[in-house]
């Protein structure tokens, strides 16, 4: 639960950064960070039932198949989250006026640019749920919460650097959003990486 909510703090982060902006910028990232937080949550599920099954492999002592188990749902949830990434980024426009109706036009055009850069963080925050949520059945609770940190580090000093330092406004929160979740699906890949090497 902790890591969900660092994980969905990023939107509050970006909102409470963003609102010496403009209220526009305020109301985008707001609304489409409700959004963001359903998919995530969505995502996070999915993860949470494949590392149910990586679990009871390795109780049984069943390496193989836990190994095997493992790879299925890095390779599920990930083509999903692409999947649920090219709807987004195909249908944005038409989706944001169905979900917000009639808006300001500075905000919809606000969250469009905002939606825009948070869809193309899905698969890595898809693979980051999927990684940790593998290392949790594993007992290993430290790692994907040291990532999950830092990555929040990341978003807070990527935004003062491209909000403020570069007035790139709801594009520059966006953009830090997104590098910080590309940082928590490689951290998490290459630990796994390693990890398999050294069993090996």
């Amino acid at each position: 639960y902790k890591r969900q909510v660092l994980n969905s703090l990023m939107g509050t982060v970006d909102t409470m950064m963003v609102s010496n902006v403009g209220s526009a910028a305020i109301s985008a990232v707001s609304l489409v960070d409700s959004i963001n937080v359903l998919v995530i949550q969505a995502f996070s599920a999915l993860a949470a039932g494949g590392a149910i099954l990586c679990s009871q492999y390795i109780g049984q002592k069943n390496h193989e198949m836990a190994n095997k188990s493992a790879r299925q749902v890095l390779f599920i949830i990930t083509a999903i989250s692409v999947a649920v990434t090219a709807l987004c980024l195909l249908f944005r426009v038409p989706l944001l006026k169905l979900i917000f109706g009639k808006v300001e036009a500075d905000v919809m055009t606000a969250s469009q640019v905002y939606f825009f850069y948070t869809a193309l963080s899905f698969p890595f925050i898809a693979l980051y749920d999927a990684g940790a949520s593998i290392f949790r059945s594993q007992g290993n609770t430290r790692g994907p919460m040291t990532v999950s940190v830092i990555s929040n580090v990341i978003n807070i000093g990527g935004n003062a650097a491209l909000i403020w330092g570069f007035n790139m406004g709801v594009a520059g929160a966006a953009i830090a959003t997104l590098a910080s979740r590309v940082f928590c699906a490689v951290a998490v890949s290459y630990t796994h990486l390693r990890a398999h090497e050294t069993r090996g």
